[in-house]
């Protein structure tokens, strides 16, 4: 139901009738009433429109009821994987192909393509911390045409200023996927603070979270990755690397070397309706 408050003396040559009848236009439906007034004086006082709360603002312009859906259509889609979801983006997509056409078949598409994957592009990097010469070095993830899912690699500072810096592959996306038979798409990183690391070399970093998507999903695996070596950190053992191999959309940061603070999929009621992490645990 919707009931009105008050309404001033003012908006007496505006009937109580007509706003009631607008009002209670559709039983079954919540309206606001943004604005219903000609006259350019007049002002309407804050109104309850069931349980929301609207104020009204002088010399209004015109009139807009907009319409509360008391259920949701589309609510099934909340299963990206279900059926019926993937049904839904197979028809949409496929009328859109059919009404706009597929875009690699036009100049567009090629041109779009050839800016993105260009030589050309400014590599944006991160520094982590110093080699044993002395120089920052400098971390940058790299997509193109031979490298669809992209290159984390490093160069030096000095290296990095001149008009082709040396670069120095530190994971290869596209051969761990091909290796590993999952189609891995990079999610970033996080690297251990110095601050924080006992074993770090003279003034480098030594270890980061790496994290990858299956198929680029939101849902994420974690696992760590020596920067030392070049490879993954093994899990088993007592001095094993970090992995968080459920997939969810987890959120870690190094506490220390040895242990995280870590949001993820730990079971039944740990995840909000969203999938997010309720809770950070160690």
């Amino acid at each position: 139901r919707m009931s009105i408050l008050k309404l001033p003396k003012t908006i007496s040559c505006l009937r109580r009738q007509m706003l009631r009848k607008l009002l209670f236009a559709d039983s079954s439906s919540y309206y606001f009433i943004v604005t219903i007034l000609l006259h350019r004086h007049l002002c309407i006082q804050p109104l309850l429109a069931s349980s929301f709360r609207l104020s009204l603002f002088p010399r209004p312009q015109k009139t807009l009821i907009i319409k509360l859906m008391t259920s949701d259509p589309y609510s099934h889609l909340e299963d990206v994987d279900s059926p019926s979801s993937l049904s839904f983006a197979r028809s949409a997509n496929e009328k859109c192909l059919h009404d706009l056409g597929d875009p690699k078949d036009g100049s567009t598409y090629d041109r779009v393509l050839k800016v993105l994957e260009s030589d050309e592009r400014i590599p944006h990097v991160s520094k982590m911390g110093v080699d044993e010469n002395g120089e920052d070095v400098l971390y940058n993830f790299w997509k193109d045409g031979t490298n669809p899912k992209g290159l984390w690699r490093k160069t030096t500072l000095s290296s990095y200023k001149t008009p082709t810096p040396e670069w120095t592959t530190v994971l290869d996306i596209d051969a761990l996927a091909a290796a590993e038979g999952t189609s891995w798409v990079w999610k970033g990183y996080t690297a251990l603070p110095r601050s924080r690391d006992p074993l770090h070399s003279p003034r480098g970093v030594t270890r980061a979270l790496i994290k990858l998507s299956d198929g680029g999903a939101d849902a994420i695996t974690l696992r760590e990755f020596d920067l030392t070596t070049g490879d993954f950190v093994v899990s088993e053992g007592k001095d094993g690397g970090f992995h968080v191999p459920r997939e969810a959309k987890t959120r870690a940061r190094y506490k220390s070397r040895d242990v995280l603070s870590v949001g993820s999929d730990f079971g039944e009621g740990s995840l909000t309706d969203s999938g997010y992490p309720r809770t950070v645990r160690e």
